[in-house]
């Protein structure tokens, strides 16, 4: 990545989905391996070409990522949309490495327009499970760690086509709502890369940008965040970002450099504010 570019949350968003995607099929890949008869000691020889065998699993892995972002229809249990089981132990992996710190996040979008699905439904079925989950207006589905669910086998239903959804996954930082401190700031930096390096392999690693600042952020210009330490100072809001639903948003920086410095201050953010990693 040339030294030029410019990170924004958005192309992080779109990196770890995409990560997370590959480590899903590269883990079913390596399943498959371990358990076939092709799987060989190293100096037995090997029955295809090196470029034949690079070339089905990036075919495996493309088509496993297709699968992983459609959902199937009418009430037939169907993983596509993600399995519950892999959203149940993401969701958990995410919240003991970052000691719930970091929230993860599932919205669903219109695979043609990017926007939400009018009346969508998904329900998670199984033999002693039906529960029909909560989805905001803008798309966010409210997926429960639920552990009998989990126990259940129950898998996602819903009423649309396949092939007809995306699914984006985000990780937000989780703070205090309306007052807070610079080591909660510092806490949640950490705790998200704590959460990445849980989640992401580390020859996945070095192609994401690093997680090393907060951005308190208004929807409107001119914003300003209040903070209270040796003295008092309003900070402004300019520097511009990308929230989860793709709006332009301003905010104001918290570098973990800076927090690190003065953990004890006092971060009082007017209200409409919402926080993004940076």
């Amino acid at each position: 990545m040339p030294s030029v570019s410019v990170f924004t949350p958005t192309r992080y968003v779109a990196t770890l989905m995409l990560t997370l995607l590959m480590m899903s099929a590269h883990s079913s890949q390596a399943q498959t391996q371990a358990s076939s008869p092709a799987n060989t000691p190293a100096n037995t020889p090997a029955s295809s070409p090196a470029s034949s065998s690079a070339s089905s699993s990036a075919s495996a892995a493309e088509t496993a990522a297709e699968e992983l972002q459609s959902v199937e229809v009418k009430a037939v249990r169907d993983p596509a949309i993600m399995p519950y089981k892999v959203a149940y132990e993401l969701m958990s992996k995410v919240r003991a490495a970052s000691k719930d710190k970091v929230q993860i996040q599932i919205r669903i979008t219109s695979a043609k327009t990017h926007a939400p699905v009018p009346n969508l439904s998904i329900y998670l079925d199984g033999k002693n499970t039906r529960q029909q989950l909560d989805i905001s207006a803008t798309g966010f589905v409210n997926v429960p760690l639920d552990q009998a669910a989990y126990a259940d086998g129950a898998e996602f239903v819903t009423n649309q086509k396949k092939g007809s959804m995306e699914v984006n996954i985000l990780l937000l930082p989780k703070l205090p709502q309306d007052v807070f401190k610079y080591a909660d700031i510092s806490d949640s930096i950490e705790a998200a890369q704590m959460a990445i390096k849980e989640l992401v392999p580390w020859y996945f690693r070095v192609f994401m940008p690093s997680v090393n600042s907060i951005g308190i952020c208004y929807a409107g210009q001119n914003q300003t965040v209040l903070v209270k330490g040796n003295e008092e100072q309003q900070l402004p809001a300019n520097s511009d970002a990308t929230d989860p639903l793709k709006n332009k948003v301003h905010c104001a920086r918290f570098a973990a450099k800076d927090v690190a410095k003065e953990k004890g201050n006092l971060i009082m953010p007017a209200t409409g504010w919402q926080a993004i990693y940076m």
